[in-house]
């Protein structure tokens, strides 16, 4: 999602509005409410309308079985959600795994959405978490043609032990070569802006790391590190 989203998700918001008070007991449509105002805050840069954000967490804190629809909706609005209630669900995701039809031809939505929480954790300074993470992501049985699932596995290890003194540079680069070989340009720039985002919440500080960033298209800003709450 990004600003030039904005106009069309007022529409949407106007929409979906008329339709959930004409159905107020249609939860699926109160869902789709709460997600299309969190999605117009979020792109306008706006605070995060709080009855929307607060039932939409209850209703995935709540809801004891997840399917694909919770999946998506967790990976999708991830950035509504603390670390503490991101742990907790975290957990149960793992426990869904074991259930859930990973055999999609696509790809690996678990694994897409743990990649993301290990990517969150980054974000927020949870280096430890990240780490834990990963040993999760490594328990995963991926299939070889899965490329963006394990070129994602590539980048966000090599950059958690690039964090934690490990220096993996190499593997971010190559995964970020493999995504612009495959003409994955918005997915290049989405990868450099996280990768500022951990330089701030990490106040971490690395001469090949910055290079890297630079490399592709980023402005370094390790030498005045702040620490932020990123979404």
């Amino acid at each position: 999602m990004k600003a030039d989203d904005a106009p069309a998700l007022i529409v949407i918001v106007n929409q979906i509005n008329a339709f959930a008070q004409s159905s107020p007991d249609n939860l699926r449509m109160k869902n789709l409410l709460d997600m299309a105002m969190l999605a117009l805050n979020h792109v306008q840069s706006d605070p995060l309308n709080p009855t929307a954000r607060e039932d939409l967490v209850k209703y995935l804190i709540n809801c004891e079985t997840w399917t694909h629809y919770e999946i998506m909706i967790f990976y999708n609005f991830i950035f509504i959600f603390d670390v503490e209630t991101v742990i907790v669900i975290q957990k149960r995701l793992i426990r869904v795994i074991s259930r859930y039809d990973n055999l999609r031809l696509y790809g690996s939505e678990p694994f897409r959405t743990l990649v993301k929480i290990t990517m969150f954790y980054l974000e927020h300074g949870k280096v430890l978490e990240a780490l834990e993470s990963l040993m999760d992501l490594r328990d995963f049985d991926i299939q070889e043609e899965f490329l963006f699932e394990r070129t994602m596995y590539k980048f966000v290890a090599g950059e958690t032990y690039t964090i934690t003194n490990t220096n993996r540079i190499k593997a971010i680069d190559d995964a970020l070569n493999i995504f612009q070989a495959a003409g994955s340009t918005h997915q290049v720039n989405r990868l450099v802006d996280h990768m500022k985002l951990v330089v701030k919440a990490n106040q971490f500080h690395n001469d090949d790391f910055d290079a890297l960033i630079e490399k592709w298209g980023g402005t370094p800003s390790t030498k005045t590190p702040t620490t932020t709450t990123v979404s």
